[in-house]
């Protein structure tokens, strides 16, 4: 399964888009409904990764950012950035590489994600999702065991429990290198008017 890295951030792209361009060396923008948008940085350059930019962002822009980095299927990072400072983070399998330890997520705490919500909130979803319990059939181990079988699924269903629409969690799961490597895939989905070129990035369509 596919890596990403973006950030959410509770600003209309034109108000984020100059601090973006300012901190971000190379990525992309784009809007996530009227009061929230998304960046996209890429990872592969230096110093540019969501956990290090959310920082300056949440910093120059005066709103907490939630920064999100998937791996390959397996785990799920999220992190909360207020006024510079980190004020949460949960991962959802911290011990990925122990087979021994424990495989529970750290800190699961639905209260720490309610900054994000554009509409109600469904807590169950959001408790259950945090605590890596699908609360649908499909999205569980065949196998029978506990959790999630993708971790773009928890991702998905925690921004569905804070009332994003589908299009928008779509985004929120783009990685920078997935965008520029399908040009026209992207053209398709986005208008010129709704993708933001940050720093050194090309323009892919």
């Amino acid at each position: 399964m596919t890596t990403y890295g973006t950030i959410l951030i509770p600003v209309p792209l034109e108000q984020a888009a100059p601090v973006l361009r300012e901190v971000c060396t190379a990525g992309y923008a784009t809007p996530a409904g009227p009061r929230f948008c998304l960046a996209h940085p890429d990872r592969f350059v230096d110093g540019n990764g969501v956990f290090a930019l959310a920082g300056p962002i949440s910093a120059e822009l005066g709103v907490p950012v939630l920064a999100a980095f998937q791996y390959d299927g397996d785990r799920l990072e999220l992190e909360v950035w207020r006024d510079g400072v980190r004020a949460h983070r949960y991962d959802s399998w911290p011990d990925r590489d122990d087979e021994s330890a424990n495989d529970a997520p750290v800190g699961a705490d639905p209260a720490a994600f309610l900054d994000f919500a554009t509409g109600p909130v469904d807590s169950h979803r959001l408790a259950s999702a945090l605590a890596d319990t699908p609360i649908d059939a499909e999205d569980m181990d065949v196998d029978g065991e506990p959790g999630y079988v993708w971790a773009q699924a928890l991702h998905w269903d925690v921004l569905r429990a804070l009332s994003h629409p589908d299009q928008v969690i779509r985004r929120a799961q783009w990685d920078y290198c997935h965008m520029c490597g399908a040009p026209q895939a992207l053209a398709e989905v986005l208008g010129s008017t709704e993708l933001v070129v940050l720093g050194t990035a090309d323009r892919p369509f």
